[in-house]
């Protein structure tokens, strides 16, 4: 049976657990020879990007994804992110700022499983289809 990234993740993140430096060296020696014994190590990257996933909710992190047409403000960011900590209950949020031009104006915020459209470009879409009923 083949074991996949996600199940990888999982075994590390409980290997890891209330070690100290020096055991999660270990760890991750034995690890990293188990993926290549299994002839696993191309999943190396997935597996890194779960394992991040599975720490960051044990550890109250939320990573969110901050869309906008232009750079924005430090201020706004930092309002942005009070704002999904109260949302979310987090105990702190990692955001991730992108620029699409396509956007002409607003932003659009990914967390999780959600996203909060506040962009122009759906603004003007919905205003489109109430004009067109």
């Amino acid at each position: 049976m083949k074991i996949n990234a996600k199940q990888y993740a999982r075994s590390l993140y409980e290997a890891v657990q209330n070690k100290s430096d020096s055991q999660i060296k270990d760890v991750l020696k034995s690890f990293v020879k188990v993926l290549i014994n299994n002839n696993d190590i191309s999943k190396a990257d997935k597996i890194i990007a779960e394992f991040s996933k599975i720490w960051n909710k044990k550890q109250g992190v939320v990573e969110a994804e901050v869309i906008s047409a232009k750079e924005l403000d430090n201020p706004i960011i930092r309002l942005m992110s009070d704002y999904i900590v109260k949302l979310l209950k987090a105990k702190e949020v990692i955001i991730n700022k992108k620029i699409d031009k396509n956007l002409l104006g607003g932003v659009v915020i990914k967390y999780g499983d959600k996203i909060l459209d506040n962009s122009m470009r759906i603004r003007l879409c919905e205003l489109k289809n109430r004009m067109i009923k």
